[in-house]
């Protein structure tokens, strides 16, 4: 699936009323300030996202934990703090993969694209684990993540009034969303479909 098609597709249950920034800008001026940041040329998928995709601003999906922030484009950028960078120390931070770039977070888990192997997918890391050794493949590419991303926030949103049930029954996704939801998510996630809906004990 494309970023183009994964866009109309959310367009066909997007209900919010904060219209989707993907695909608004003409952001192809900053595909040569980012590959003099990295030093290096960008993958083509990465570069079609960037000047095609990626939002003004920081847009924010919903999830049932903390929001996946979709960095804006003056927040795509080498110096990531926390992540390759110590702000206080004023110096890069040696055991951050120089090949990663960072698109989004998750509670601060960086979000992002190895652009030594971009065909890898979409990798979210975990923060705080003391290296960077560990997370998962959450999408094949962004037009995946994008979707996936969209339909929990969908889910989460524009459903039943709470749309989690916590309770004996376990963690559970609200029935009228659960109904919606994990049967698209089974075509829309492919083999990632533990990664968005796991977190759910009726999915």
């Amino acid at each position: 699936m494309t970023i183009e098609a994964a866009i109309e597709e959310i367009k066909m249950f997007w209900k919010d009323e904060e219209e989707l920034p993907f695909g608004l800008s003409d952001h192809a001026e900053h595909i040569e300030r980012l590959e003099k940041e990295f030093g290096r040329a960008l993958p083509e998928d990465l570069k079609k996202y960037i000047s095609s995709f990626a939002p003004a601003e920081d847009f924010y999906f919903l999830t049932a934990g903390n929001p996946i922030v979709v960095y804006g484009i003056d927040h795509l950028k080498y110096i990531q703090d926390g992540y390759n960078y110590d702000a206080s120390a004023k110096s890069e931070l040696e055991d951050w993969d120089k090949g990663h770039f960072i698109f989004a977070d998750e509670g601060a888990d960086p979000i992002l694209v190895n652009m030594d192997e971009p065909e890898h997918g979409i990798l979210r890391l975990e923060h705080g684990a003391g290296n960077w050794d560990y997370g998962d493949v959450v999408a094949d590419n962004f037009a995946q993540f994008l979707l996936c991303s969209a339909a929990l926030h969908h889910a989460l949103s524009n459903f039943e009034e709470e749309s989690i049930v916590d309770d004996d029954k376990g963690f559970c996704l609200a029935k009228g969303a659960a109904k919606w939801y994990f049967p698209k998510m089974k075509t829309w996630a492919g083999d990632h479909y533990e990664i968005w809906c796991g977190v759910f004990d009726n999915n």
